[in-house]
């Protein structure tokens, strides 16, 4: 059987596993790519403008029709729904093909994702047995983790056990090689799931589903991966794209001297400050971790903890980065707008706790996206309810449910300032903070500019090669 996949957006670790498990059993497998060009998925530049002139659902159409598979399936995320719906729609009216949508949306809402004429199945939580089973032509009514319609109504089998990560085969990193320079950025995943249950984040719906979803490798799956892939790629760096991958102090000092001995490769991976001390920061170092990107999301303690349920301090946070600071461990911070009960001054009081942080790479701002069915949406009303489920998302820029225009535009100001704030000298932001109005007034490719500088600053390896990129991608549009 052929199965494509469509995808848009980034890399993408679940299509390659079920890539690697699918040609295992002697299926063809193919992926049509949408880099998904100055969208909402692009990690530097957004333009609705740029995002229709570079749009890529005709040539879609067109590498469907040519491959011609047995099934076109989707991996989708909240913020990619409605493009998922709208390629699988023209799909479907032009080539009839059988559509599957897998993926966390479709995970948090098979019902909503059903209620749609041009998806024919759902496959909810792990996806690898599922959809070889589904390729090897088993009747759906006993295909575990799969939904579909039946005379009107909406089936939903039963959920298998969960995956033995340690028995799954590499991801099926082929399949992206012609649109993702795997050299230069090996991504791979040490575990599955997240020890914790933010209120804004999927994983803690996993955790529900399957009552404990995390699951680690063993060190030994990881680093025969690493060794295998870095044989065939020569890769120059690693991104461990786990939700949090030091969690466990021995099991990384074990895992991190193996890695310099036999991988020893630059990395970099995603943190959770209260597990930050001076002991694994030096394991960190010395294994080769160049860079830490911590979810912090706001510097308001009492949104954070009551709305958000995360538990850290600030001060807390503040020694971690200063034990970041002494090991020369850069970081990235993650930082959310839009959040409800946030003002101004929370803004203000996150632009001075992060310029003085030392070694601050880059502040990511976010606004908040509340997906369907997670503990933050109860903040949400029923019709803003309705909107996640369709992947629409929303906001809250308000006062006691009145939209409030002045913390949106307050907000958009914030981010241009957490954008620079690593080149804006501690002695100027008094000015910038006086003067922050202003930014309303500067265009947004000025601070893109201005990032380039925060880059060089910071030797931010990520965001050179998202930026190297782009000559690349537009030319495969423009020259197809």
């Amino acid at each position: 059987m052929h199965i494509t996949f469509v995808h848009r957006g980034r890399e993408n670790l679940g299509i390659e596993y079920l890539s690697a498990i699918l040609k295992k059993s002697g299926h063809k497998v193919s992926l049509i790519y949408d880099h998904g060009l100055f969208s909402t998925e692009d990690n530097l530049f957004c333009n609705s403008a740029l995002e229709k002139l570079f749009s890529q659902k005709k040539e879609i159409l067109k590498k469907i029709k040519k491959l011609n598979p047995d099934i076109v399936g989707f991996s989708v995320y909240s913020g990619t729904y409605k493009w998922c719906c709208e390629m699988a729609k023209e799909i479907k009216e032009n080539y009839k093909i059988p559509i599957v949508f897998g993926g966390i949306h479709p995970t948090l809402v098979p019902d909503v994702c059903l209620n749609n004429d041009f998806i024919d199945y759902v496959i909810v939580g792990e996806a690898e047995y599922a959809i070889l089973e589904f390729a090897n032509g088993v009747q759906v009514e006993k295909i575990k983790n799969l939904c579909y319609k039946k005379d009107g109504n909406v089936i939903k089998n039963e959920l298998r056990p969960l995956v033995d990560i340690d028995k799954l085969l590499y991801p099926d990193k082929q399949i992206f090689e012609k649109d993702v320079n795997i050299r230069d950025d090996y991504m791979l995943m040490a575990s599955r799931g997240c020890i914790f249950n933010c209120t804004y984040c999927c994983e803690s719906f996993m955790n529900e589903l399957y009552k404990k979803f995390y699951r680690r490798r063993s060190i030994e799956s990881i680093i025969s991966e690493l060794v295998y892939m870095k044989m065939r790629y020569n890769f120059k760096e690693v991104m461990f794209y786990d939700s949090l991958f030091f969690t466990d102090k021995n099991w990384l000092k074990e895992l991190m001297y193996i890695y310099k001995k036999k991988v020893n490769t630059p990395f970099r991976c995603f943190g959770k400050t209260d597990f930050v001390s001076d002991e694994l920061a030096e394991i960190l170092k010395d294994g080769g971790c160049y860079c830490i990107e911590f979810g912090l999301q706001t510097m308001n303690e009492n949104i954070r903890k009551n709305i958000l349920g995360r538990v850290e301090s600030n001060e807390k946070m503040k020694i971690a980065f200063e034990i970041c600071d002494k090991y020369q461990l850069r970081y990235d911070i993650d930082h959310m707008f839009g959040l409800p009960n946030e003002s101004e001054e929370d803004h203000i009081i996150g632009a001075e706790f992060y310029s003085q942080l030392k070694s601050l790479n880059r502040v990511k701002c976010f606004n908040l996206t509340c997906f369907p069915n997670l503990k933050i949406s109860d903040c949400l009303s029923n019709k803003e309810k309705r909107d996640a489920e369709q992947g629409i998302s929303c906001d809250f820029f308000h006062i006691m449910s009145i939209k409030d225009t002045k913390l949106k535009e307050s907000a958009e100001i914030f981010k241009k300032i957490y954008k620079i704030i690593p080149i804006i000298p501690k002695k100027g932001l008094n000015l910038v903070l006086k003067y922050r109005k202003a930014f309303k007034f500067i265009p947004s490719f000025i601070i893109i500019f201005l990032q380039l500088f925060v880059a060089i600053k910071g030797k931010d390896k990520r965001f050179w090669i998202y930026f190297k990129y782009y000559p690349l991608r537009i030319k495969r549009v423009l020259f197809k």
